[in-house]
């Protein structure tokens, strides 16, 4: 798997096309009309590794396209309107408009399948396995949340929700820049695009919920939370994915992050990070390991993350503890 990969699978998408004409526009932009005015398809590149596709068209007849690569990315699709099917590796879906998914995808075989006279729009936001396997190590949730980790033996996964305002708002926002150089507008389309993933990776993987009303859990449903609790805290190095963990609780993921914030008073990641840095800091008071060491234990692969949460938290740097000022 290289950077190239994300790139690969779109060429493939754009070459299943029937009869596309390509304009160059800019340097790292095409612009493909589709043939009988179908519509058109937009590709930029902002940087290697990450791509946003753009599309809206209106095919006359029902189309059926397929797609099979070996090359492997993270996708952040955004359907705006439209209907249809996809079948991807086995795993069989509809388009929704009015949703965003978080779609992963190795060495698979795609069947995509379009309905006749009907408008579909959508945005997609390619990631390199390399990019986005980069950007959640930096969080310290452990190898369950890398690419590997959430697709594990499977071709494809696929994790959707609605579409909320705030990143409708930010998708509107990729074109609305009235600036004519060529620099500023893809410094202007990179920041967007990183800003929509932020938001979209933060919800899907790490629980940012906004305007959630408060459950009703059944006593079932709360014995179930506290089962989930257990297994964080069992396996706080290297802790299960929120999807997994939900999985192993016997609980849908709604449930169990709103559950775990009534049962808790908070997410599960963030239970997880105070739970990790009290034991941290009960080791450090011990005195048998150094600073390191402790980060190591407690699920921290990056000691700078670990020096900044822990010092968040107590008001003061992990080394104070080791040399004896607040033990």
């Amino acid at each position: 798997m290289n950077q190239a990969s994300v790139h690969s699978i779109y060429d493939s998408y754009v070459n299943a096309l029937p009869s596309t004409k390509s304009d160059r526009i800019v340097s790292e932009a095409n612009r493909y009309t589709l043939t009988n005015n179908d519509g058109y398809l937009r590709r930029l590149t902002p940087r290697p590794g990450l791509e946003l596709v753009e599309s809206s068209y209106t095919p006359q007849e029902n189309r059926v396209m397929d797609i099979q690569s070996q090359a492997a990315m993270v996708e952040l699709s955004f359907c705006l309107e439209g209907s249809g099917e996809f079948v991807v590796s086995g795993s069989q879906h509809e388009f929704l408009p009015g949703s965003c998914s978080l779609q992963l995808m190795n060495d698979f075989h795609a069947h995509f399948m379009y309905r006749a006279d009907v408008a579909h729009r959508s945005v997609g936001i390619g990631i390199s396995v390399e990019q986005f396997n980069e950007w959640v190590a930096e969080s310290d949730v452990g190898a369950a949340y890398s690419f590997q980790g959430l697709l594990g033996n499977q071709a494809y996964r696929l994790f959707r929700m609605p579409l909320q305002p705030n990143m409708a708002r930010m998708l509107q926002q990729l074109n609305d820049f009235s600036s004519s150089h060529l620099k500023l507008r893809r410094l202007h389309t990179e920041g967007k695009i990183l800003e929509i993933v932020s938001l979209a990776l933060d919800t899907f993987l790490f629980e940012r919920e906004e305007n959630r009303p408060r459950s009703q859990l059944s006593r079932s449903d709360r014995e179930k939370i506290h089962t989930a609790r257990d297994i964080l805290l069992e396996n706080m190095e290297s802790p299960p994915s929120l999807i997994e963990l939900a999985r192993m609780a016997q609980l849908n993921e709604y449930k169990l992050k709103i559950g775990f914030k009534e049962e808790f008073g908070t997410s599960v990641f963030a239970y997880l990070r105070e739970r990790r840095l009290e034991k941290a800091l009960g080791l450090l008071r011990e005195g048998s390991m150094n600073v390191s060491e402790v980060a190591l234990i407690v699920g921290f692969s990056n000691f700078s993350h670990f020096s900044e949460a822990f010092r968040k938290q107590y008001g003061f740097n992990p080394s104070e503890v080791k040399r004896g000022r607040f033990s």
